[in-house]
């Protein structure tokens, strides 16, 4: 009985776009609150939670009140519902921690029957 054993190369760790930075308190942008005419300006930031959550914050007196609190598929969509002026842009979202769920990252079979791989 013979046995062929096969070599395949080590594997190599893909390194990440964007790590993650130790900053969890991101500056969002500003809203206008209030009733018409006598509106306020908020100035409105993004916290990272530990556990990939995402949430909309505010200063007052100093505290930090919460507004909303959302998975991350839903960050651009919480920007455009909360109306924050000058919200940051996909790439600044993942200098800031953020994946974009529904970016593809997968290759298809397709690409790897392309180039002869069953």
């Amino acid at each position: 009985m013979s046995a062929t054993v096969l070599k395949f190369p080590r594997r190599k760790k893909a390194t990440k776009r964007h790590p993650k930075p130790r900053q969890r308190v991101f500056y969002a942008g500003y809203r206008y609150t209030g009733p018409a005419m006598c509106q306020d300006v908020q100035q409105v930031y993004l916290k990272r939670h530990g556990n990939e959550e995402w949430s909309l914050i505010f200063y007052c007196e100093g505290r930090s009140w919460e507004i909303d609190r959302f998975e991350p598929i839903d960050v651009p969509r919480k920007l455009d519902e909360y109306r924050v002026h000058d919200a940051p842009t996909r790439e600044e979202l993942e200098t800031m921690g953020w994946h974009d769920p529904d970016d593809e990252n997968v290759y298809h079979i397709a690409f790897y029957r392309h180039l002869g791989v069953e």
